[in-house]
């Protein structure tokens, strides 16, 4: 069990893939299409919407990871 600011996590992907892999892409992708530019603050608030609306344990694990290493300095947590 991955543990990320007191939250522990089931699920993760591992550190080095995070900002390469495919759930990360097609949020950035989405970010891109809709604001027409990327940031660090859009992403997160990206991010941070879709863990709110998210219902699957997997995404939710994988969102609060991904969450973690936009903002390292913050803590995330669940819903």
């Amino acid at each position: 069990m991955t543990t990320f600011y007191g939250v522990d996590m089931a699920n993760s992907i591992p550190e080095s893939f995070i900002f390469c892999c495919a759930l990360y892409k097609h949020i950035e992708r989405k970010v891109m299409l809709k604001q027409g530019y990327i940031n660090n603050d859009v992403l997160v608030q990206a991010f941070s919407i879709q863990l709110k609306n998210e219902k699957n344990a997997i995404l939710t694990d994988l969102y609060t990871q991904i969450l973690a290493h936009l903002q390292p300095d913050k803590v995330v947590q669940h819903g």
